[in-house]
């Protein structure tokens, strides 16, 4: 992910998740203000917007950190 001053925007090899369906999958290019997410189940290549915000369809996905 990378922030700079018009805002913060997933960047290529970023792992995410569709919000509504859990279904998840990684950053394989980025183009202007979109980017192609691979999905992992299905290996097909979905569009979203590159901008993080609350109404964003896709949200980065942290593995679980173990302690």
């Amino acid at each position: 992910m990378e922030t700079n001053e018009d805002g913060t925007y997933f960047q290529e090899g970023d792992h995410v998740r569709v919000k509504q369906t859990g279904e998840k999958g990684h950053v394989n290019a980025t183009d202007g203000g979109v980017v192609y997410v691979i999905m992992e189940t299905t290996q097909e290549t979905r569009i979203f917007s590159a901008l993080v915000d609350e109404d964003a369809y896709i949200e980065l996905d942290l593995p679980a950190v173990q302690a």
